[in-house]
């Protein structure tokens, strides 16, 4: 039986074993990931003694109640202590409640059936496995990067621990002004709250890379956790996107975690010149699906959420 628990009736203990051990589990779905994205806004289905669960967020607008991706969390989906299959999966979105009339977010890899009545955008982000050694990693660069590592490791640059989640965020925002129109301030906020959480939770990394003359050119954060070395967001600046610090950077990280069994998890875009920067380093496109589902009365159905 599936039950819809809200989040203060989860036992986030079991909740956190099953994400760690089940099929599907990644840092998306910890408990303390998904506190920091929603505010502790969200609830979820369970079957059994937590054998599977699936995370849900939702929102109120207008008096109607409806469900969304929250930023930074890029999906969500079954999780399962055993292998699942397409009809268990499907259940879980068959048993979402009926008064959720207006549905917008994504599901992960293994979800590919949707209810019926349901629409779909497949999306993308790219990973790279860390089992081989570095040697190994390093001959399916692409031709451009070799270049342009030739280039970085002749400048000196310094990779150093510096920022506090704050400093990263106000660099992220100021050097990536076209996201303005996407985020609002308490979605910076939110990034922020984010990183201290997994600070708290996870092994993370907060990364500057530098110049020798002392100017920092990019900087990245990332979380290990579940298997998965999570790229979550970084900035790269005028000087460091010309000086290719941030394919320094990448290339440092993936040579200090070469051969772990980790997977590197670049965070992904369909964006065609951000892919293009992951593939180089010879990541895979791993494509999910985004779920949309429209049963608003016909007199509202326009209204966007």
């Amino acid at each position: 039986m599936i039950r819809l628990l809200h989040r203060k009736e989860i036992n986030t203990h079991a909740w956190n074993e099953r994400v760690r051990t089940g099929n599907f589990g990644q840092v998306f779905f910890m408990s303390w990931y998904l506190d920091a994205c929603t505010a502790g806004d969200w609830f979820a289905l369970v079957e059994g003694q937590y054998e599977a669960i699936m995370p849900v967020a939702s929102r109120d607008k207008l008096g109607i109640n409806y469900l969304y991706q929250p930023f930074f969390l890029r999906h969500m989906g079954v999780i399962s202590g055993k292998e699942t299959d397409e009809t268990q999966r499907l259940r879980f979105l068959e048993a979402i409640p009926e008064h959720f009339t207006y549905q917008d977010f994504c599901l992960h890899e293994g979800h590919r059936v949707l209810p019926e009545g349901c629409s779909s955008e497949e999306k993308q982000y790219q990973k790279l496995s860390l089992n081989e050694p570095y040697s190994e990693i390093e001959q399916n660069y692409s031709d451009n990067l070799r270049r342009v590592l030739r280039k970085t490791r002749k400048s000196d640059f310094r990779i150093r621990e510096q920022y506090k989640p704050e400093v990263l965020v106000d660099q992220f925002k100021m050097h990536q002004p076209e996201l303005a129109k996407t985020f609002r301030q308490q979605d910076y906020h939110r990034l922020a709250e984010l990183m201290r959480a997994a600070s708290t939770h996870a092994t993370t990394r907060s990364l500057s890379i530098s110049h020798p003359d002392g100017s920092i050119h990019a900087g990245a954060f990332f979380i290990e956790s579940c298997g998965r070395l999570l790229y979550l967001k970084g900035f790269s600046t005028s000087e460091g996107k010309k000086s290719g610090a941030m394919h320094h950077l990448f290339d440092s990280v993936i040579k200090e975690h070469a051969g772990t069994g980790l997977t590197l998890d670049f965070g992904g875009s369909t964006v065609k010149s951000v892919a293009r920067f992951y593939h180089h380093f010879g990541s895979s496109d791993c494509l999910y699906l985004r779920l949309r589902a429209n049963r608003l009365p016909r007199a509202i159905r326009w209204l966007k959420y």
